[in-house]
């Protein structure tokens, strides 16, 4: 796992030199994930909220949405290519005539890609955990909204690359904000060990809020949740204003400082908690733009999540509870 991660900023650079082969623009782009694989259209549709005239949407249930249309590029990602819930929809897309690419490491995807002539955009490199394909697929994804119509991805995101290298190494440190964030989540508390973290971020860096989440879950073996603020100030404060139990939770603060008005909301709340007793830890996340800074806190999370593994001395690569639990979907489909 130590490798797949340090290994992040190479797999964008790499995912960027996958040639699209789409020469059509379009005015909707659909990618449809789930994890790792949705995660990486996240990082667009919420970037480009502000700068494209291309609309990105992330498809995570079983249908379609009524606006797909001829304009439309639906985009199916699943690093093994045998995702059900991905598989499915993909089927759904054909059935109704889109244009469809398949961005895949191998697996059923990549069968059914072939058989019906799609646009088909292989992940690869060695085989790695489909969670840390994260780069490969903002690499890849980029190029895909690109020659769809969007901004010019490719160039922010190699331009990026050196800096987010530099900053790398400063994680790795031994004395580094990662490291100690990562021993204050696991410094035992109230007897019960390990405290729950719940990870909140601002409303641009939501969805790297609930892959810093995720990745708590599956790299470090822990009970984890997410939210947003400052939404948060109108339902979840009062929880933590009330219940006995809130000592055991660890808030974590993912702040995008770039956005002053909301950071001044963040800050305020951030004031109010530590006058209740707790302990919020709030990270503010570097990059000049809104792109840089969700690739960016992508990396800072799943560095985290590794050291909080390392700490409690658990595998961050076993993840035997998913295959099990996709065991058993799998029999209950098929009865």
């Amino acid at each position: 796992m130590a490798i797949e991660v340090e290994g992040y900023a190479n797999d964008i650079e790499n995912g960027l030199k996958v040639e699209t082969n789409i020469m059509h623009y379009y005015k909707h782009v659909i990618i449809a994930g789930m994890g790792a694989s949705a995660i990486g259209g996240a990082v667009y549709r919420d970037s480009m909220y502000y700068q494209s005239a291309v609309e990105v949407d992330i498809a995570k249930t079983m249908a379609l949405p009524e606006c797909a249309d001829d304009d439309t590029l639906f985009v199916a990602c699943s690093y093994s290519g045998n995702t059900f819930e991905t598989i499915e929809l993909y089927n759904k897309a054909m059935a109704a005539g889109l244009d469809t690419v398949v961005v895949t490491y191998g697996g059923e995807l990549e069968r059914l890609a072939i058989e019906n002539n799609n646009i088909l955009l292989k992940i690869g490199g060695n085989k790695i955990q489909p969670r840390s394909a994260i780069g490969w697929f903002i690499g890849i994804v980029g190029g895909i909204i690109e020659d769809a119509g969007g901004p010019g991805i490719r160039y922010q995101l190699r331009k990026m690359l050196p800096w987010l290298r530099a900053s790398q190494e400063h994680m790795e440190a031994d004395d580094s904000y990662t490291h100690w964030i990562a021993d204050e989540i696991t410094k035992e508390c109230c007897d019960i060990g390990t405290r729950i973290p719940v990870v909140y971020g601002t409303p641009d860096l939501e969805a790297i809020a609930v892959r810093l989440k995720n990745q708590l879950n599956e790299n470090s073996k822990l009970i984890a949740f997410s939210g947003v603020m400052p939404e948060f100030n109108h339902n979840e404060i009062v929880g933590w204003y009330e219940d006995s139990h809130r000592s055991i939770f660890l808030p974590i603060i993912l702040r995008d400082y770039m956005d002053k008005d909301i950071c001044k909301l963040v800050d305020s709340t951030v004031d109010v908690m530590k006058r209740k007793g707790l302990s919020p830890i709030v990270v503010d996340i570097k990059g000049d733009t809104l792109l840089e800074r969700m690739v960016y806190s992508i990396m800072f999370g799943d560095h985290l999540s590794f050291y909080v593994a390392v700490n409690r001395n658990v595998d961050p690569l076993n993840v035997d509870p998913i295959t099990d639990i996709k065991r058993t979907i799998k029999d209950r489909l098929e009865r």
